[in-house]
């Protein structure tokens, strides 16, 4: 404290705490411009965003050596070091399930049912589900599933725009519902209880929000099927054509799948599941003939180290490294105060001296940053987390509640803007660069994939439900921030 009896915090900023935010706004400006204006939505972006942030901030603060053990101290806390673990093993696993053919099983599948049209929007929309469970984040799931599904989903009669709109929803459906998420679980990790400071837990967090979202998914199967079709159709020869590249054992690897699911779920232990899942994983894999044990591990001809092992892990490289700065501007922002600064100036509002107003304010702001950082949810989640957690303490919002708004605000409508949505743009990237066999002059925009990706729709609906619903009686009951501030 200081002799005005104000907290004395580590890192000073000329200017005062308030720049303490210079390298978060840089980042979330920056990232934002590369995404709409140069169509930059790769990870990479947000880690050049991270570095000039921090190093513009480096020029106003007093003390320049403290200011580096500040950013250093961000990946020293334990909940962000797991965090980076947790991309080291997903990575291998999302890996050994793409070297698994398990895309390839499931479309194998399908031709075995003869399902086409919408029908097969609704298999693409489930199994997408499926994979990105496994998979644990969102847009690795995004970057595996479309080249997989889209091609031969063309060739089966489905609509181009409801069949991407049914693997995006798909994919935040499946990740929703996976004990496994990158996305959950950092959000739990930064929501805390008022009175016991631990974090929310993930068996109550599913439990409360599961029931709406299953709700809702059936419901856009609905849809997918009515709407997925594109009213042609499909010959005898397309359905063998698709059949003859695909690959019935990919479906063994739904078994390291469940494995994961079901450790994950039961011990509350995501680095148990994951050790497990990927080692009999790699074993059924190599005895049912899906890859060999060279797709493991193998030294290339110029010494190279490659294989599911090594690939998986290096995947994950740019997630990883921008995790690593993005730990670091927070570290920043709380260690010069502005982050207190910042909770208090939004605690000082009307709007937030109700539980509804304060739910209302969480869920708008994790809103509008996932939208400038290009629907990229995990690193809006790391933003804004500590500020949702003093906040949500500060109004009595029990964690549990402040985990499944986050999160499932940030894979609304907001993760698929068209117009810098990574997960838009990265899959019609994806479908540019596809040769689809007796398909000519298909048009699909962003626009028709926001319109047909109907989860994500229908999930924004349920999540100010979510707001207002629980907060009936309390809506009007004002907070004692005197007893907050004791």
């Amino acid at each position: 404290m200081t002799e005005d009896g104000e907290k004395k915090y580590e890192l000073e900023f000329y200017g005062g705490r308030k720049m303490g935010m210079i390298p978060i706004i840089v980042y979330i400006i920056i990232s934002a411009g590369l995404a709409i204006f140069f169509q930059v939505y790769s990870m990479k972006g947000l880690v050049f965003a991270s570095l000039i942030g921090l190093f513009l901030a480096f020029f106003f603060v007093k003390k320049k050596a403290k200011y580096w053990k500040t950013i250093i101290g961000g990946l020293a806390q334990f909940g962000n070091s797991k965090l980076i673990f947790t991309f080291i093993l997903i990575g291998i696993f999302t890996k050994l399930l793409t070297v698994g053919n398990i895309g390839s099983g499931f479309v194998w599948l399908s031709t075995k049912l003869n399902i086409t049209g919408g029908a097969f929007v609704v298999f693409t929309f489930i199994a997408s589900t499926i994979i990105s469970m496994g998979t644990g984040a969102p847009i690795a799931a995004v970057f595996a599933v479309v080249p997989i599904f889209y091609p031969p989903g063309i060739m089966l009669g489905a609509k181009a725009s409801v069949l991407v709109g049914a693997i995006l929803s798909g994919v935040f459906f499946g990740d929703a519902m996976s004990p496994s998420s990158q996305v959950i679980n950092t959000t739990i990790d930064t929501q805390h209880d008022a009175k016991t400071h631990q974090p929310a837990v993930l068996r109550e967090v599913m439990r409360e929000r599961s029931p709406y979202l299953i709700a809702i998914a059936l419901v856009s199967a609905v849809m997918f099927y009515l709407f997925g079709a594109n009213g042609t159709e499909v010959s005898e020869q397309q359905l063998l054509q698709v059949a003859q590249s695909s690959d019935g054992k990919g479906l063994i690897m739904l078994v390291p799948i469940a494995i994961l699911l079901i450790i994950s779920f039961i011990k509350q232990d995501l680095f148990l599941g994951l050790s497990f899942a990927t080692v009999i994983g790699l074993i059924m894999g190599v005895v049912f003939g899906n890859f060999q044990v060279s797709d493991i591990f193998m030294i290339g001809k110029n010494q190279e180290l490659s294989g599911i092992l090594m690939d998986g892990t290096y995947s994950m490289t740019d997630i990883i490294i921008s995790s690593i700065l993005l730990f670091g501007m927070i570290a920043v922002a709380v260690d010069s105060g502005c982050l207190d600064l910042l909770c208090d100036w939004i605690l000082s509002k009307k709007a937030i001296q109700t539980k509804v107003g304060a739910e209302l304010v969480l869920v708008l702001s994790i809103a509008v940053i996932n939208i400038l950082l290009s629907g990229c949810v995990l690193p809006a989640i790391l933003l804004f987390g500590g500020v949702a957690d003093k906040i949500g303490q500060s109004v009595d919002i029990s964690a549990n509640k402040r985990s499944y708004l986050l999160t499932g605000m940030a894979t609304t409508f907001t993760a698929i803007v068209p117009i810098n949505s990574a997960f838009v743009m990265g899959s019609m990237t994806l479908i540019s660069q596809m040769n689809v066999s007796g398909a000519t002059n298909i048009s699909i925009n962003p626009f028709e994939i926001f319109a047909s990706s109907y989860y994500c729709l229908l999930l924004t609906v349920v999540c100010f439900f979510w707001v207002f619903k629980h907060n009936q009686e309390s809506s009007t009951k004002k907070v004692n921030f005197e007893e907050v501030s004791a």
